[in-house]
C-alpha cells in the first residue's frame, strides 16, 4: 500500500509518504511561509523522492484538527483536491489522537494538551494503546485537568504554556520529550497501519467532511457576539 500522510493542524506542517507500507519520505517545516505556499511543493518533492506518481497512492491521510483554523482548513482542502482528481480514499484523523500516538505504549494513560489561544486548551485523554477515555473536547485547562483521576504522560504545546496550572493541579503527570510535542504525518502512516480495513473512495462522504474545530473561530464568535447585541 502507497499513503500520503498530511499535517498543517499546527503552525508547522509535516508531510510523510509510505511505499509498499514502508515509510520513504518525510517533511517537516515550521518556517514563517503559510502552509499554502508549502504543501503542494513538498507533496511533489515527496513524490518524486520516492519515485511515485500522485495515481500510485493508495490511501491519504489528514490530520484534521483541531488546531490551527487556517492550516486545518487549507489541509482539508488540498486532501480533497487530490481525492477527487484521482479518487483516493480519504482518512481523517484527530489530531489529538495523533499527537497521542507519539507516546503509543507508555505506561501512564496519554493526556495531550494543544493550545488553543484565549486561555483554552485541546485536550482528551487516550490508553497507551489510544483508546479514549475521555473525548476530545475545548476546555478551559485547569477544568479539564479536574476530570483527571489517573496518572498520566502530556504531551503538546499546552504544557509549556500552562505549566504553572498543570502543577497547581496536584495531578500526577509526566511531561513528553520536547520532539514528542510535535503532530507528524509519520504518526498518521502508523495508526492506518492499525486499520482492519482501508476506506474506499467516496466521494459524497470526502465531500460533506469538514474540519474537526472543536470551537467557533475567533471571527465566528465576534459575528455572534454582534448578532446577539443587535437583537437585545
Amino acid at each position: 500500500m502507497n499513503i500520503l500522510a498530511l499535517c498543517t493542524s499546527s503552525t508547522s506542517g509535516s508531510i510523510a509518504i509510505s511505499v509498499k507500507n514502508k515509510i520513504t519520505f518525510i517533511s517537516y517545516l515550521d518556517i514563517i511561509i503559510t502552509h499554502s505556499e508549502r504543501i503542494m511543493p513538498q507533496i511533489d518533492f515527496g513524490l518524486k523522492q520516492s519515485k511515485i506518481e500522485i495515481d500510485d497512492i493508495d490511501l491519504i491521510c489528514l490530520a484534521n484538527g483541531p488546531g490551527s483554523f487556517t492550516g486545518t482548513r487549507i489541509g482539508l482542502a488540498t486532501a480533497k483536491g487530490l481525492c477527487y482528481s484521482h479518487q483516493i480514499p480519504l482518512l481523517p484523523v484527530n489530531t489529538l489522537e495523533l499527537l497521542s500516538c507519539n507516546l503509543y505504549g507508555c505506561k501512564y494513560s496519554i493526556l495531550p494538551f494543544i493550545d488553543a489561544k484565549m486561555g483554552e486548551v485541546y485536550a482528551a485523554l487516550y490508553s497507551p494503546e489510544l483508546k479514549e477515555i475521555v473525548s476530545p473536547q475545548n476546555s478551559k485547562p485547569d477544568e479539564f485537568l479536574k476530570k483527571i483521576r489517573e496518572p498520566v504522560i502530556l504531551v503538546g504545546d499546552g504544557i509549556s504554556r500552562y505549566q504553572d496550572i498543570i502543577k497547581q493541579s496536584r495531578i500526577k503527570y509526566e511531561t513528553a520529550l520536547p520532539h514528542q510535542n510535535i503532530p507528524l504525518a509519520s504518526g498518521l502512516i502508523s495508526i492506518s497501519s492499525k486499520l482492519k480495513e482501508i476506506p474506499e473512495f467516496d466521494f459524497d462522504l470526502i465531500a460533506e467532511l469538514e474540519p474537526y474545530y472543536l470551537r467557533k473561530s475567533q471571527a465566528e464568535i465576534v459575528k455572534s457576539e454582534k448578532d446577539k447585541n443587535k437583537k437585545s
